[in-house]
């Protein structure tokens, strides 16, 4: 039992890849380095709200967010959840839904948004089962507002997230410009399945995204440096 992530992502490769970037172009020219505080509504028709938004402020200056390069995600990790992964690549389906990642103890980043850190939002999924075990996210809609996620990138830079709300979206109504557009912020979004599962389609009928915020960088360290 692996089931679709979302169902409404990008009418074709091209066009759902150009509205991404185009909108990344767009917030990258409106964002104000240093404090960066989200947006987003607190609800949206047909959702069911897990744990409310709270405001995020960082601290974060403005050289450590231009040094940010656009770099795989290797590894995920969200403590309270004892979630520790390495993290693969989903695109597109020929039917042009998202990739499900092919492994339920393993998430997968979405390529066609920026990688973790950039403007714009980031998204990675991963499976909450199987018929006979627990995914990767099953304990995913347990998270809690300001909970802690890190992300490793391939140049070593240590991206810090904290989670702002959790919401359950039915899969007929899953608003794919929200999670995976860009919104002037420096998001992290993981999506996995939940709500009612139909056994005549083996599927669950909804999605649960966690919404988290960028807060801190940590640079690797140089050869040679006092650890």
């Amino acid at each position: 039992m692996v089931c679709p992530m979302t169902t409404h992502v990008g009418r074709d490769k091209r066009r759902g890849r150009a509205w991404v970037w185009w909108a990344l172009a767009g917030a990258a020219l409106a964002i104000t380095f240093g404090s960066v505080v989200g947006t987003w509504p607190t609800t949206e028709p047909g959702t069911v709200v897990l744990a409310k938004a709270h405001p995020v402020r960082t601290t974060i200056s403005s050289a450590t967010l231009k040094s940010l390069r656009r770099s795989l995600p290797v590894r995920l990790v969200i403590p309270s959840i004892h979630v520790s992964t390495s993290v693969g690549i989903v695109g597109l389906q020929p039917n042009h839904q998202v990739q499900v990642p092919q492994s339920i103890r393993t998430v997968s980043w979405y390529r066609y948004g920026p990688t973790p850190g950039q403007v714009g939002s980031s998204v990675v999924l991963g499976h909450v089962d199987s018929r006979t075990r627990p995914g990767v996210f099953f304990e995913l809609k347990t998270l809690q507002v300001g909970a802690t996620i890190t992300v490793t990138l391939a140049d070593r830079v240590v991206t810090h997230f904290v989670v702002r709300r959790v919401v359950e979206y039915s899969k007929t109504s899953f608003p794919d410009r929200l999670i995976y557009g860009s919104h002037g912020t420096r998001s992290l979004n993981l999506i996995t399945c939940g709500g009612v599962f139909d056994h005549t389609t083996g599927h669950y009928e909804s999605n649960i995204v966690v919404f988290t915020q960028l807060v801190g960088v940590t640079a690797p360290k140089k050869p040679g440096s006092t650890p």
